[in-house]
């Protein structure tokens, strides 16, 4: 097997104007955050990993906005110390057809969303790929941004997701950009059968996994699936979840509400090896820098600073973003990674 391809970085100019919230609405951001983290700390304390399974230490390595969290001294992947239950899940992502989640995702500018995000991560799927796929499913679809780039580069795609909010939207705005309807709303039993039974030979999962309540149902479902590909994007442990740790009144965008654990390059490397999967292609990139932008703002405005000196900072640093973050991504510490394996191990290919 040859060593992966790998390429680094991207502009971060599309976040400055797609969350400008993230700047604008930091208090009431933190206090849906705060609210979300007590529901999930209430529930049972978590005894063991959540990808590998191993037994995790009593120690608690820190605390983040009121929510405990310990590496697992097998795998290294960070766990938050208690259980998605159901109740949690359902209650972020189902409750009332899933329309306060959709809040984040649903706006008018879905074309501009699907192709300053989705289309580049298409475009490197694309690139990656060996063969030209059959079709893609993608897994916890939303809105059906991923969707909608695939199918416009040509790419025969379905998504299944829990919300009806976000599938129902997402077939509206297809329907009249592309004249079809490919997003199913379905509950979580059946949306690892989608995976078991699809005809595709790739499975899409952005920015899912970590939303998982078992993830290792989604783990067996890819690994005896007739898909010869997976392709995920996860969020890391990087600066961004220590600035988190040491900044309490700011917003935290990598650690908080879905967001209970976060993979490590070590918990990839055993996600991979619970799949069968071996690693074909590696984006990373990340916002570290973009937050830690964001919390220099924050702290100007609570501290009573002017536009004058919101000026400053802009000036002295808005410039070096992209070059600072592509630092930490190329050393391998960054917030969020794409990845396409081979499911190799499958009786199917």
């Amino acid at each position: 097997m040859r060593d992966p391809i790998l390429k680094y970085s991207k502009s971060s100019g599309f976040y400055v104007d797609a969350k400008k919230d993230f700047f604008s609405s930091n208090q009431a951001l933190l206090e849906k955050a705060q609210s979300q983290n007590a529901s999930y700390a209430s529930g049972p304390a978590r005894t063991n990993c959540k990808i590998c399974g191993h037994s995790l230490p009593n120690e608690t390595d820190f605390k983040s906005h009121g929510v405990e969290y310990v590496f697992c001294r097998d795998c290294n992947h960070l766990n938050g110390r208690y259980d998605d239950t159901k109740e949690f899940i359902e209650e972020l992502y189902v409750s009332e057809d899933g329309e306060d989640y959709s809040k984040n995702y649903i706006d008018d500018n879905y074309v501009s969303r699907a192709e300053k995000i989705y289309i580049p991560k298409v475009e490197f799927l694309k690139e990656s790929l060996p063969r030209t796929p059959t079709g893609i499913l993608d897994v916890g679809c939303g809105g059906g941004y991923f969707v909608y780039a695939a199918q416009k580069m040509g790419y025969p795609s379905l998504g299944v997701d829990v919300s009806k909010t976000m599938t129902q939207f997402g077939n509206q705005q297809i329907r009249n950009l592309m004249g079809c309807e490919p997003l199913h709303c379905v509950d979580e039993t059946e949306l690892y059968e989608a995976i078991r039974y699809t005809a595709f030979d790739v499975v899409s999962a952005i920015g899912v996994i970590e939303h998982l309540r078992e993830p290792q149902r989604f783990f067996e479902a890819v690994k005896n699936s007739r898909a010869s590909f997976l392709y995920y994007s996860v969020p890391m442990f990087s600066l961004s979840a220590l600035l988190e740790n040491s900044l309490p009144n700011v917003f935290p965008r990598q650690l908080s509400g879905g967001h209970t654990h976060l993979f490590t390059e070590k918990s990839l490397v055993k996600m991979h090896e619970l799949i069968g999967a071996q690693s074909i292609a590696e984006w990373r990139f990340g916002t570290d820098v973009m937050d830690l932008y964001r919390a220099l703002n924050v702290g100007i405005q609570e501290n009573c600073g002017s536009d004058y000196a919101h000026t400053q900072i802009s000036e002295g640093m808005a410039g070096l973003i992209d070059d600072l973050q592509s630092v930490f991504d190329r050393n391998h510490f960054c917030s969020e990674i794409h990845v396409l394996v081979s499911c190799s191990d499958s009786r199917f290919k």
